[in-house]
C-alpha cells in the first residue's frame, strides 16, 4: 500500500483547519452575507453544528473498523466493485475540487493584483508547486501546514485588528437578516464547506487512529468556524451587508481600506503572502488525495507515476468555467453547498448498511471480501 507517513494530532488539525478555514480569502464571506445578509456571521454557526453531527456519524463507521481508511471500508462493506465506484467518486470530486480552488484563485489574483499577467502562466505556475507537493507526500504537507499556520492566522488576526476605525456595530443589525428559516436552511447547506474534514478518513493510518481521527476533526471545524464568524462580523461592520454581498474577497476589501499614515498602508501584500500559502496547501491536498484515493482503490504503492495524469485532469477542470459568474454559479455552489450530499451522504449511508447485515471490521469480514 501506499506510504503516507505519520503526524502528529496537532499537525493534522493544522492541515485540515487550514483548509478549511483558507474559503475565507474566497468568495465565501460575499455569498454567505448575499445569501443571509445581516445573519451571516451566526449562520456558520449552524453549519458548524450540522458538520460535527455529520462528522460523528461518520466517526461512527470509522470505529465500527478499526484499522482500515475509508476506502478499504467501502469495500469491505458493498464488496470490491461498489467499494471501488464509491472510491472513484470521492477522487474525482477531489479531482475537481482542486481544479475549482486554482481557477478561484486564479480569477481573483487576476482581478486585484496581476491583471495582465497571462492566465496560462499562472497556472502553470501554481500547478508546479502543486505537482511538488504531491511528489514529497502527505507527511511533508502536513509538516509545511504546521508551520505556516500561525503565520497565516496571525495575518488574518492581524488585518481584522487593523481595521477596526472602520468597524460599524449598528451594520449588524437587523440581527435577524433575512428571516431565520432561511439562516437555518443556509446554514445547514453551507455545512458543505467544512466537509474537508472527511480527508481525514482517508487517512487515518497517519494520525493513530480513531481517537485522534475524532478530536482533529472536531477541533478543525470549530477553529476554522471561529475564524469564519469573526472574518464575516468584522466585513459585515466594515462594509455593510449591502455593499459586503458585492465585493469579489471581503478579506480582501478590508486589508485595502487600511490606512494609518503615508507609512502604514498597502496591507494587502500580508494578505497576498498568506493567501497564496494558504491556496498552495489547499490546492495542494485535495490534488494529492485525488492520486492517494486512487491508489488505495486499486492496490497502487507508489502514487509518483500517476501525478502528471491527474495535474492534466485537473488542468482540464481548471479550464471549464468560462469566467468568475460561472465558477461562482456553478463549481463554488456544488462544492460549499452541495457537496455534502457525497461527502456525508456516502459514508453515513455505507454506516447504515454495514449496521442492518451487521458487518464489522473483523476476520470474517476480511474473508468475505477475499
Amino acid at each position: 500500500m501506499i506510504k503516507e507517513g505519520k503526524f502528529g494530532t496537532a499537525e493534522a488539525t493544522y492541515l485540515i483547519t487550514l483548509v478549511i478555514a483558507s474559503k475565507t480569502f474566497y468568495t465565501s464571506i460575499r455569498v454567505m452575507i448575499k445569501n443571509t445578509g445581516t445573519a451571516a456571521w451566526y449562520m456558520t454557526l449552524v453549519s458548524c453544528l450540522v458538520s460535527i453531527i455529520f462528522f460523528l456519524l461518520i466517526s461512527l463507521v470509522m470505529k465500527r473498523f478499526p484499522g482500515k481508511n475509508l476506502v478499504d471500508i467501502f469495500q469491505l462493506v458493498t464488496g470490491r466493485f461498489f467499494g471501488k465506484i464509491l472510491t472513484l467518486v470521492f477522487s474525482a470530486y477531489y479531482v475537481y475540487y482542486a481544479g475549482s480552488s486554482l481557477r478561484e484563485f486564479l480569477e481573483m489574483i487576476k482581478a486585484y493584483n496581476l491583471p495582465y499577467t497571462p492566465p496560462s502562466l499562472i497556472i502553470f505556475a501554481f500547478m508546479a508547486v502543486v505537482i511538488i507537493l504531491a511528489y514529497i507526500g502527505l507527511e511533508s504537507i502536513a509538516r509545511l501546514a504546521s508551520v505556516s499556520f500561525y503565520p497565516i492566522f496571525i495575518g488574518i488576526a492581524l488585518i481584522l485588528f487593523l481595521a477596526y476605525p472602520y468597524y460599524n456595530v449598528r451594520a449588524i443589525f437587523p440581527i435577524g437578516g433575512y428571516g431565520i428559516e432561511e439562516t437555518i436552511k443556509s446554514g445547514f447547506f453551507r455545512s458543505s464547506a467544512y466537509d474537508e474534514v472527511i480527508i481525514l478518513a482517508f487517512i487515518i493510518n497517519s494520525i493513530d487512529g480513531v481517537k485522534t481521527f475524532k478530536k482533529v476533526g472536531i477541533y478543525s471545524i470549530l477553529i476554522s468556524g471561529v475564524a469564519v464568524v469573526f472574518t464575516c462580523l468584522c466585513n459585515i461592520m466594515a462594509f455593510d451587508y449591502t455593499m459586503a454581498s458585492e465585493n469579489v474577497s471581503d478579506l480582501f476589501q478590508l486589508a485595502r481600506v487600511i490606512y494609518f499614515s503615508r507609512f502604514f498602508q498597502r496591507i494587502e501584500s500580508i494578505f497576498l503572502f498568506i493567501w497564496i500559502i494558504a491556496s498552495l496547501i489547499t490546492v495542494g491536498l485535495a490534488f494529492y488525495i485525488a492520486i492517494s484515493i486512487f491508489c488505495k482503490a486499486f492496490k497502487i504503492s507508489n502514487h509518483r507515476p500517476l501525478i502528471l495524469q491527474f495535474a492534466f485532469l485537473t488542468f482540464m477542470v481548471t479550464l471549464l468555467p468560462e469566467g468568475l459568474i460561472e465558477l461562482a454559479k456553478i463549481n463554488i455552489v456544488v462544492m460549499r453547498e452541495y457537496s455534502m450530499i457525497i461527502i456525508y451522504g456516502i459514508p453515513i449511508l455505507v454506516l447504515i448498511i454495514s449496521v442492518i447485515f451487521g458487518k464489522r471490521g473483523d476476520r470474517q469480514c476480511l474473508k468475505s471480501v477475499k
